[in-house]
């Protein structure tokens, strides 16, 4: 497979209603072992650009390539972990166990141990969690489990929309820390959607800002000045490094 970036986009349009895009133009480029925020709005294209990552919607215009091969042609999904925003609610009325759900997406021979992957995410009983039914879970522990489907294939490009949206300032450094050494050890390529600033600004360093076009591409310290953020938000922002935002007047 091509040495190229994990992730390519050159001109890349979107449209959900014919002439009014959803994205428009973005060109970007994701090296292989980065990991990126993408920020911005509701409703600014975030969601939007993490499926037209993974094929599920294709773009009007443009081009995108995972690990150098056009999407297009693209086979090895196995490569991709991907965990949707809201993922728990797809799953939150069913009756399969953790376990049942779990195997349905792991890929033999090259999947993690089912324990394995479920203590990777947090789980200190992983024996105790696997015969559950995902029904019974807390919407916390439901998405633990939704992220260790998404990693349960060891991918080599992660990408997370919404994945802290359960989870307090305290829950998202834990998290942060587990996905550090995911990255590190497995050398993964993450990108992580969010529309919360003060989530991730402790953590970021290379942000991508969308709200319909690529505004901003580059460091979390350059980003967080009001006058930028009040250009993507539409409203006025005012931000602190130390991880707290407030929008005032």
């Amino acid at each position: 497979m091509d040495k190229g970036p994990a992730v390519e986009l050159d001109g890349v349009t979107f449209s959900y209603v014919r002439g009014s895009p959803i994205l428009r133009d973005v060109s970007l480029k994701i090296e292989r072992g980065e990991l990126l925020f993408v920020i911005g709005p509701n409703g600014g294209g975030k969601s939007t650009l993490l499926k037209i990552f993974v094929g599920a919607l294709k773009p009007e215009k443009g081009v995108v390539k995972l690990f150098g091969v056009d999407i297009r042609r693209f086979r090895d999904w196995w490569m991709v972990g991907y965990l949707p925003q809201n993922a728990a609610t797809l799953f939150e009325r069913m009756a399969l166990s953790v376990e049942e759900l779990l195997s349905a997406v792991r890929v033999k021979g090259r999947g993690m141990g089912l324990e394995d992957v479920v203590r990777l995410v947090g789980v200190d009983e992983p024996g105790e969690l696997l015969p559950k039914r995902v029904v019974d879970l807390s919407s916390g522990l439901l998405q633990k489990v939704m992220l260790a489907m998404s990693l349960v294939n060891r991918p080599r490009l992660l990408l997370l929309d919404e994945p802290t949206v359960y989870m307090d300032q305290r829950g998202v450094g834990t998290f942060m820390q587990i996905l550090r050494r995911i990255m590190n050890e497995w050398e993964v390529t993450t990108v992580i959607a969010t529309h919360d600033v003060s989530a991730i600004s402790t953590f970021a360093t290379r942000v991508l800002c969308i709200n319909r076009e690529a505004l901003y591409d580059g460091s979390i310290e350059e980003l967080l000045t009001s006058e930028q953020l009040c250009d993507i938000y539409g409203f006025h922002v005012y931000a602190l490094r130390h991880g707290h935002v407030w929008s005032g007047q």
